[in-house]
């Protein structure tokens, strides 16, 4: 039998509030993004590549379908409870489970009530560009090599020890003063340690210089320290 469609956000299975997927959404191709210059005397624009992408938006149709039609208000409040929880912002299609999208935003339409017990609602998405390996989440320890099959990605590099460290990825350095940990979010260029506390000052050198390239990557570093790190393999 073949299994219905549906989605997890926020932890959970649309399906566990009362939803079911009217149709599969069409996923839309992100848009690179460019400056546009204007040459006087030239025809047409030049275009600058900012090498970054568009967000996207990801429409999905819902049907409701509450126990009884005298907790339909109730049952609606739960659907929206769970939409705006806030636990996980992960975006899992039920037929693509290896992979997800990161949610930026998610804004639910007014329900039309169908019948007693039945309504429908339409929910937008707004996701970043690109698509992540769930296993990009998994911890890898780092010798002097680590090969990348997908597309360039901003690790989470978790290094533990004492003292400072120099740290080499495909020639870019960085130093970092460590204290027992500290975590290196290339993301969001920030450092912090094992308390979740702030630490940037212990940082010298370029976050972008830590990302990992499509391919061949490799590393060196300082002995007496141990270096692991989540890739969050993406891809579009």
């Amino acid at each position: 039998m073949r299994a219905t469609f549906h989605i997890f956000y926020n932890g959970e299975s649309c399906k566990d509030v009362g939803l079911s997927v009217i149709s599969r959404p069409t996923i839309p191709v992100p848009e690179r993004e460019y400056d546009t210059i204007k040459v006087e005397g030239r025809d047409g624009e030049l275009h600058r590549d900012k090498k970054t992408y568009k967000d996207i938006e990801i429409p999905i149709s819902f049907n409701f379908v509450s126990k009884t039609p005298d907790v339909w208000a109730q049952d609606l409040r739960k659907v929206k409870k769970w939409l705006y929880s806030g636990k996980d912002n992960r975006l899992i299609l039920s037929d693509d489970p290896e992979y997800y999208y990161k949610v930026k935003k998610a804004v639910m339409s007014d329900t039309e009530r169908t019948a007693k017990r039945k309504g429908k609602f339409e929910i937008v998405f707004t996701c970043e560009s690109y698509m992540y390996r769930v296993d990009g989440r998994d911890e890898k320890e780092i010798g002097e090599y680590l090969y990348n099959p997908y597309m360039e990605s901003q690790p989470v590099y978790k290094i533990y020890g004492n003292g400072e460290i120099t740290l080499e990825v495909n020639g870019n350095q960085v130093t970092a003063e460590v204290t027992e940990q500290l975590n290196i979010d290339t993301k969001l260029e920030i450092c912090y340690n094992a308390a979740n506390e702030i630490s940037n000052a212990a940082l010298t050198g370029k976050y972008e210089g830590l990302y990992l390239q499509e391919g061949d990557n490799n590393f060196k570093y300082t002995e007496g320290f141990s270096v692991v790190l989540v890739p969050n393999w993406r891809e579009l």
